[in-house]
């Protein structure tokens, strides 16, 4: 039986020093930095688009440790449509937003949620929908 423990323990020992070194890991204190959340802004608090079909370019603000960003909009009234184009260097872009004669004129609060870093962020802002020509950006988001 004394053979068998003899053999048995240098094994034993190198099983626990292995399951230490996995716990705290190799040169560092075995904790992870918390991650950095990220954020979402449409720089124009109020956008204004034409049944006209002339296109509406809002700039869209994503803070995120990854170049890249999947972005999505809900709440948009039928038709109108819209478009998303990063930027060569970061996830922050453009909105493009065009409406066509179907639109129903109105005031929307859509939705344009990112998901980026595996992390999501929500922002909100006013659409208004008019007939004729008018089109443009109002009201500049505060700072």
């Amino acid at each position: 039986m004394r053979s068998i423990v003899r053999a048995v323990c240098p094994v034993l020992d190198r099983v626990v020093a292995y399951s230490a070194l996995a716990a705290v890991g190799c040169g560092g204190s075995g904790s992870m930095s918390p991650q950095v959340p990220i954020s979402v802004s449409v720089v124009t608090s109020t956008v204004v688009v034409s049944q006209n079909g002339t296109p509406v370019i809002v700039q869209i603000l994503i803070d995120s440790t990854s170049e890249t960003a999947l972005v999505s909009l809900r709440g948009l009234p039928t038709g109108v449509q819209e478009a998303y184009a990063a930027s060569d260097t970061s996830p922050s872009g453009t909105l493009t937003f065009t409406a066509n004669t179907t639109a129903t004129p109105g005031t929307y609060m859509p939705t344009v949620t990112v998901n980026s870093a595996g992390q999501m962020a929500s922002t909100s802002f006013m659409l208004a929908v008019v007939p004729g020509t008018k089109a443009g950006t109002l009201q500049s988001a505060a700072p």
